[in-house]
């Protein structure tokens, strides 16, 4: 038994999913003020320059970014496809959130995904048990992990999810403007995160595996097709520059077999092998019931679809890539549970203690998930906003970042502060950090090119006890000569220590030496190709 209307009925529970994945992220104290993950700065500057950009009335885009960019160097949109900015931009251009406010707007997001699990399982007649895998769901290891972050990763499980399930609206009745619905939310999956074109593969795995060769001729399919593409590909083309600086390895069957591997241990820490045993059991028991097969296909759709892709695709080995499966491998664990349940009394038995073996772990690790760091970059913004000017940050591309976000909110839109990297004046490097050469080599050096810019202060993290670079010690040693005043605060959680220097007799700042880039490849790259 099918139920047509199971969407709404899953949407209705949508904040609920939410809200209890923000409570799980606030009681494992993964809230942190702080972004000090480099994604999660760039994330949201990238949303906050279109929110800002919105509130300034629409200038001439380039030039807003170029200035933009000078005052705060994490705006990377390029390195990533605008779509979820350009989703959340009214909000933030209304609200303008703070990173704080932002991470808990992300663990809501993350909790949105449950709804794929419960559309799926009352599709099967399973409406109640939709409900309970669907909470059980937001458990899982990865899941909770990735709700504690301001990333795209989860955004892109929803929209490649909702995308599957308009596909298979459109399987089930035919018609333009359905294939049309499934084109929109597929290109928009890809205009969220590179990843999110794995979508483009599941109506191909899905019209194999059901052998529904006709389809393939349907003149409507393959107009929504080219709609897609005209959508998307323009943004690709502009882009690619920039974003295949991120590709981490070359393409290739090694490359393929270390993503796979890779991918399949993800999958098996998340729901372990008590998971993976009652989602075969699931695969192979919908074989055998015309109920649950269109969706157990479905699902394993959805999850070759990003196996392969992520394969395909040299650009990381991440296991939160592999989010996109995750609430259809949670279909396919329910389904086997409830068929081994149906085999007999002492069958159910087998699968409750499945469902434990699967659950348990996942509470017990969420019981002991230490809580994210915060290197109290909000006070330091808030400092670096009573004395504007140009500041030089310097630590890991996370503590670095953590600072310029928040000064990007601290600053309220005025551009009265200036965010200058270390890593890009004191040192050369690409996007991803290849390449590292100091550029200075004395603290006297270092000294110069504070003095050139006009510098108004440094702030320098040493994460875990350690400087980032081996022009971070030169730089704490030009603050040391006369002319700063230093102080040193820990981190309020987590291991570290942000030094923060402010000159006693200010210069006048050079922000036109800041527009002018730096040693960044990078920087470089985004200007030949926007220009």
């Amino acid at each position: 038994m099918t139920r047509p209307n199971a969407l709404p009925v899953a949407a209705l529970w949508a904040p609920a999913f939410g809200l209890v994945a923000l409570a799980l992220s606030a009681a494992t104290r993964g809230l942190s003020p702080s972004f000090l993950d480099p994604d999660e700065s760039a994330h949201y500057v990238n949303t906050l320059f279109l929110a800002d950009w919105l509130r300034a009335g629409l200038p001439s885009p380039m030039a807003f970014a170029r200035d933009y960019y000078a005052h705060f160097p994490k705006l990377s949109i390029g390195h990533w496809p605008p779509g979820w900015y350009a989703l959340l931009a009214p909000l933030f251009a209304i609200m303008r959130p703070s990173p704080l406010a932002a991470t808990m707007l992300g663990a809501f997001v993350a909790g949105l995904p449950a709804l794929l699990v419960m559309w799926a399982l009352d599709r099967a007649g399973q409406r109640r048990w939709g409900l309970v895998a669907a909470f059980a769901y937001l458990l899982l290891p990865l899941v909770a992990e990735e709700a504690r972050y301001f990333r795209l990763d989860q955004p892109v499980a929803l929209v490649v999810g909702l995308a599957v399930i308009a596909w298979w609206r459109a399987v089930e009745r035919p018609g333009l403007g359905r294939y049309l619905l499934f084109g929109a939310l597929a290109a928009f999956a890809t205009l969220v995160k590179g990843n999110g074109a794995l979508i483009m593969l599941v109506p191909a795995l899905d019209i194999l595996m059901a052998a529904r060769w006709r389809q393939v001729a349907d003149r409507r399919l393959w107009i929504a097709a080219a709609a897609t593409l005209l959508v998307v590909a323009p943004w690709y083309v502009v882009s690619f520059k920039i974003s295949a600086g991120g590709f981490n390895y070359a393409p290739g069957l090694a490359y393929a077999w270390l993503s796979l591997s890779t991918d399949a241990v993800a999958l098996w820490a998340t729901v372990g092998w008590f998971g993976i045993v009652a989602a075969l059991v699931g695969v192979v028991l919908a074989r055998r019931d015309p109920a649950t097969r269109p969706i157990a296909r479905l699902s394993i759709a959805a999850i070759v679809a990003t196996l392969v892709f992520q394969a395909a695709i040299p650009v990381a080995l991440e296991d939160r890539y592999v989010l996109p499966a995750v609430p259809w491998l949670v279909v396919l664990i329910v389904l086997g549970l409830l068929g081994i349940a149906r085999q007999a009394r002492t069958a159910t038995i087998g699968a409750i203690l499945l469902a434990i073996g699967i659950v348990g772990p996942a509470v017990v690790d969420l019981v002991h998930r230490a809580p994210k760091p915060d290197s109290g970059a909000p006070s330091v913004a808030a400092g670096m906003a009573r004395q504007p000017g140009i500041w030089l940050v310097d630590g890991r591309a996370g503590g670095e970042g953590a600072v310029i976000a928040a000064a990007a909110y601290a600053d309220d839109g005025t551009k009265r502060i200036w965010v200058a990297r270390a890593s890009q004046w004191l040192s050369t490097s690409d996007f991803m950090g290849h390449g590292y050469q100091l550029s200075v080599h004395s603290p006297a050096e270092a000294r110069a090119v504070l003095d050139r810019l006009g510098v108004r202060g440094v702030v320098s993290i040493a994460d875990r006890g350690a400087l980032a670079y081996p022009h971070s010690a030169l730089l704490r040693g030009a603050v040391a000569l006369p002319g700063f005043a230093v102080a040193v605060r820990a981190f309020p959680a987590g291991v570290g220590s942000v030094e923060v220097a402010t000159r006693i007799a200010p210069l006048t700042p050079r922000p036109d030496l800041l527009a002018g880039g730096s040693g960044s490849h990078n920087v470089a790259t985004m200007g030949a190709t926007f220009k």
